[in-house]
């Protein structure tokens, strides 16, 4: 039960099992002692089902035997031909596919640290991740060749680049990977997540707070089961990788790989027989509205998993129908614990419709005011957590990490309230943070590309409503006098030059000033507030 609520006792509030209790019945239940990569950790599980199926893509399949010596292999090709040593950081720029997890986990294996990238991002967005990483191995594939090639001199000058290629895969190895002597303490990746300078900042997250997301994953989306085929086509590079993907290895599942397209996922289904798949809302709206969606059994799916944007009971029960056998379960986090802060348990799906849930296995969770204290329910203030999951730090940005950690608990940057049973309702985000179709893109990133649009003399962004992405990005501008027209297609090709098209703002409102406060900082709420007032007067 949580302590110090503002304004009485504190609630007994519905919650799971908590931080301390959690990870200590963990350490002894899995062995979690010394040196231990997340990689290591992974492959006891070939120990259990040496000869089943554990990753498939496309006509590429893997017994859990096949995987991990397979992983053996690149981790030994990366130390001793590539001269990978620990602690160096390696990038990975790759699709979806099998080699994906395989080199992020040989890399892993080795103390190396991965760099994930977003296959979306510009040459330019890429080359601050790359610097700031201090990054000296890029894994990437020939359909990125153009995007390297454009990085600039100075930071291609410091980059060994590998193209991975099927003939030149190494072989596989019998190297025992628990035997690898890199501390749970030390630093295992490095995600990368908008920031509200508009610059991303790094999250460093060790092999113990992976593993402890793994352990947790399973539990708070109910897959904590051997038997699950669970579809992974939304990107690899994201962090869910570790809470609903990845810790398919740990229970004995079957990982079923590929990229998301709206029929390919009903073949896989099918064909498949899959259990389980997680989605952002607008992939399953896409397949709710393909019209050839009765053309396939989608009886095979006991569980959807869905988040990063919230869904509208009217939409949950079209989904329902879509997966007739299936439990549903919202959830939300973010890169900074892990990929999960809260799960919506599928029991209360319809019940508790619009919460995100409460908090997952080995985590507390407060709402607090501007002070850190504890509000009572049904009152608005900022969501933390603290837990086992939570990032070590923020690369290279200790006022940012002391910050963001003050007091132990990790500040999430979400506005919501508790009810009195203790779901989590959120209402507003701290940060100016848009999310498309699951994907968050921080409103100063865009506008310090339309500052360098000649006749610009102020621009503000702010999300729009979209039916099928949940927010696209609006810009707002104030034109330079005598400044010469500007189309939304001069923007559009303006910022496509250095930002990834999602990223683009996809409708532009001229005005002739901005509402400002007196110390001259726009004030997005009123613009919002003006947005909300056009939309309602088309209704």
């Amino acid at each position: 039960m949580s302590q110090g609520t503002v304004g009485g006792s504190a609630p007994r509030f519905e919650t799971r099992e908590g931080v301390e209790s959690f990870w200590e019945r963990m350490r002894r239940e899995h062995r979690l002692t010394g040196n231990l990569t997340v990689s290591g950790f992974f492959s006891r599980t070939a120990r259990r089902f040496p000869d089943k199926p554990a990753l498939l893509f496309e006509q590429y399949a893997y017994t859990y035997r096949g995987l991990f010596e397979t992983i053996a292999g690149v981790a030994r090709h990366l130390r001793d031909e590539a001269g990978v040593k620990p602690g160096s950081r390696v990038a990975l720029l790759l699709e979806n596919s099998d080699l994906y997890d395989i080199w992020y986990l040989g890399t892993l294996a080795i103390g190396a640290v991965a760099v994930p990238l977003n296959t979306k991002l510009t040459a330019r967005e890429i080359e601050f991740i790359l610097a700031d990483s201090e990054t000296t191995l890029l894994l990437s594939e020939e359909r990125f060749e153009v995007t390297i090639a454009d990085l600039a001199p100075q930071v291609r000058s410091r980059l060994s680049v590998a193209l991975l290629t099927r003939q030149a895969q190494p072989g596989a190895s019998s190297w025992d990977l628990e035997s690898a002597e890199v501390a749970m303490e030390a630093p295992a990746a490095i995600y990368y997540t908008s920031g509200t300078t508009g610059k991303p900042k790094g999250v460093v997250h060790t092999h113990r707070s992976l593993i402890a997301g793994a352990l947790q994953g399973p539990l708070g989306w109910e897959y904590e089961d051997e038997s699950v085929v669970n579809l992974a086509t939304t990107p690899l590079f994201h962090i869910a990788n570790h809470t609903v993907y990845l810790p398919t290895l740990r229970v004995g599942g079957t990982l079923v790989v590929d990229t998301y397209k709206t029929e390919q996922m009903f073949e896989l289904i099918q064909r498949q027989r899959v259990t389980q798949l997680f989605a952002v809302p607008s992939m399953l709206l896409l397949m709710v509205q393909f019209p050839e969606r009765d053309r396939y059994d989608t009886g095979s799916v006991v569980r959807v998993l869905f988040g990063a944007a919230p869904m509208p009971v009217h939409k949950l029960e079209a989904v329902q129908a879509l997966f007739p056998k299936a439990a549903l379960i919202h959830g939300m986090g973010q890169t900074e614990c892990s990929g999960t802060t809260v799960t919506l348990p599928s029991s209360q799906a319809y019940k508790k419709a619009g919460s995100v849930g409460i908090n997952i296995p080995g985590t507390e969770i407060r709402i607090v005011d501007d002070a850190d204290r504890e509000l009572s329910p049904d009152r608005v203030g900022e969501l933390v957590t603290r837990g086992p999951n939570v990032m070590s730090h923020y690369l290279n940005r200790p006022e940012a990490s002391a910050e963001t950690l003050r007091g132990g608990w990790l500040h999430t940057g979400d506005l919501g309230y508790r009810d009195s049973e203790g779901y989590v309702y959120l209402v507003d985000r701290k940060k100016d943070m848009i999310i498309r179709g699951g994907e968050n893109i921080y409103s100063t990133e865009v506008e310090e590309v339309l500052y360098s649009l000649p006749g610009v003399a102020q621009a503000a962004v702010v999300g729009m409503p979209s039916e099928l992405f949940g927010e696209e990005v609006l810009a707002y501008l104030v034109k330079k006098e005598d400044a010469p027209p500007l189309t939304l297609e001069d923007i559009q090709a303006h910022c496509g030059q250095s930002l990834a098209k999602f990223k683009v703002p996809v409708a532009v409102r001229f005005v002739p000033e901005m509402p400002q406060t007196a110390t001259g900082k726009i004030q997005k709420s009123v613009l919002k507030e003006m947005l909300r007032s056009e939309l309602g007067a088309k209704r």
